[in-house]
Formats: C-alpha cells, sequence, structure tokens
C-alpha cells in the first residue's frame, strides 16, 4: 500500500513522518538563499527520497547564530519535517509540501528538542553512547549525543599523551564514548572516550622483557630525572643515559627515536625502568 501510495504521491512518506513526528538523518548537500518571511536567509539543502528536496530555513537550523551554514555541507544531520504550529505561524500560509516544486521544509531545531527530552530522560553514568564532534578546543572535544554537547577531555581521549584537542578529529566524525559526569540541572555531560580502550599497560609485561632491547621515541627530557621514552601507545619509560655529561641538549632530542635495555617493568604503578644504549646516527 505504501509503494502504492508513493506512486501517486512521492511526499506521502514524510506526510506520515509528520504525523508520527519522526526523526531523520540526512546530509546536508548544499546552501541556498531563500526569502521565506519577505527577507533573505541561508538554507539549508538535504537531499531527500524519491528526488525530493528538504529545505531547513536558517532560523530552523540551529538556535545559534551562524555567520554561515557552508561549513555544514556535507555534514550529518538530523532533522525532522517542519511542526508550522510549533513556531507560532499558521499552518494555512505555510506550505511546508509544495508538491508542484517537490521541496518539504524541515527543521533541524525541532528535531534536536526531541532528541534532547530523550537525552535527559534516558541517559545514565557508564552509558556507552554514540555522538559526532561538534567542535574542540586545546583542552577539550565536544562531542553531541542527541542533541546535547558533552564534553571530552582531552586526557579522556585516549592513553596516549595528546597534546590538543584541535584537529585531533574532524567535525562531524563519531565517536563512541561512556557517560562518566551527568548535571541535569546545570545540562552539563563529561564523557569519556579512554575508558571504552584496552589499557595498554594490562599486557605491558608481554610486549616488554627486562634485559630485552627495544626502540622508543624521546617525548621530553627532565633534569635531574631522565628521559621520557614512548615505547608504545600510552606507555612510556623513564630511561637513564649511561654518560649524563654527554647526554644531547633536549630540543635536539625531542621526537627523535633511540635504543634502549629494559630494566624492570611495574605495571601496577605504570613504570618501566630502561637505559639508553644507543642514539640515531644523526645525533
Amino acid at each position: 500500500m505504501m509503494n502504492e501510495a508513493l506512486a501517486v504521491n512521492p511526499m506521502q512518506e514524510y506526510k506520515v513522518s509528520a504525523r508520527r513526528k519522526q526523526i531523520h538523518q540526512g546530509v546536508v548537500s548544499g546552501v541556498e538563499i531563500h526569502a521565506p518571511f519577505g527577507h533573505n536567509m541561508q538554507c539549508a539543502i538535504v537531499n531527500l527520497n524519491n528526488g525530493l528536496k528538504g529545505l531547513i530555513y536558517e532560523d530552523q537550523f540551529d538556535r545559534r547564530k551562524y555567520r554561515s551554514l557552508v561549513g555544514f555541507i556535507d555534514h550529518k544531520i538530523d532533522f525532522m519535517v517542519l511542526d508550522v504550529a510549533k513556531i507560532g505561524l499558521d499552518e494555512s500560509k505555510v506550505k511546508v509540501f509544495d508538491e508542484e516544486k517537490g521541496i518539504i521544509l524541515l527543521s533541524r531545531v525541532q528535531a534536536i528538542d526531541e532528541l534532547q527530552e530523550e537525552f535527559w530522560e534516558t541517559a545514565d553514568l557508564d552509558h556507552v553512547v554514540t555522538g559526532d564532534v561538534s567542535g574542540f578546543e586545546e583542552e577539550r572535544i565536544y562531542v553531541r549525543i542527541k542533541g546535547v554537547i558533552c564534553v571530552l577531555p582531552i586526557q579522556d581521549y585516549e592513553y596516549d599523551w595528546t597534546p590538543s584537542g584541535k584537529g585531533l578529529v574532524p567535525l562531524g566524525a563519531e565517536l563512541t564514548v561512556k557517560i562518566k559526569y551527568i548535571d541535569r540541572e546545570k545540562k552539563q555531560v563529561r564523557v569519556s572516550r579512554k575508558e571504552l580502550l584496552e589499557d595498554p599497560w594490562g599486557r605491558v609485561r608481554e610486549k616488554f622483557g627486562v634485559e630485552n632491547f627495544y626502540s622508543g621515541v624521546i617525548t621530553s627530557v627532565v633534569q635531574d630525572l631522565g628521559v621520557f621514552i614512548k615505547l608504545a601507545p600510552g606507555v612510556e619509560a623513564l630511561s637513564w643515559f649511561p654518560n649524563p655529561k654527554k647526554m644531547p641538549r633536549d630540543g635536539v632530542l625531542l621526537g627523535k627515536t633511540c635504543s634502549v635495555r629494559i630494566k624492570n617493568v611495574n605495571p601496577e604503578k605504570r613504570r618501566i625502568g630502561t637505559v639508553i644504549v644507543d642514539f640515531p646516527h644523526e645525533i
């Protein structure tokens, strides 16, 4: 019956969706300028089923005002058919379904509202959820989960040391994380990706045997303490240089590869002691 209805009216699928208040996902394929209320505004375009065109007015794309929606092209978004009554307009004067032009008015704002309501009703500590990257700063990544912006501290991204959240993952990238903190009153959520990863220190004895030799990358030099060397993602060892007086300067060492001999391994304290036995030829 549905296929027959679509053959007669390709918009039938979305008319049913509007009555059921269903949420869809699609990709912004372009941005156009329209003047639906007498003044020009940007509108995001979404390609819909049956060759139809979805149009999201600028004020229905986000409550936050953007200088341009062009940056959202090729990004996946949530949307639903625009509910005119919710924005206080006369349904008889706003053509949500333009059958002649094959255009349907959509709303990302209304979809986000629905998703946020569901999130706050169901989310809880230690829930594993999936969202997309909506922004980043030096010390944190922002993940949008069901319309709610959650904070992923940079130290909770992975076990490896990560210097900055900027450019670490592209906008729109999908991340699966665990909820670690919720404040429903202040609408704050903190999540962790690291807790879903295998702790590299769990198998460190299998990978690094005492008195064996391995290659590593120098990450820092601390005077009167030693040289820190990355042996594997998330695993750093403290090393000593046999002759401190001949040890190159800090700036020369950083990022260089060297060879070490393992002296002791203590996974419980997350420590590995090593001795540097060889530097690359360029030093």
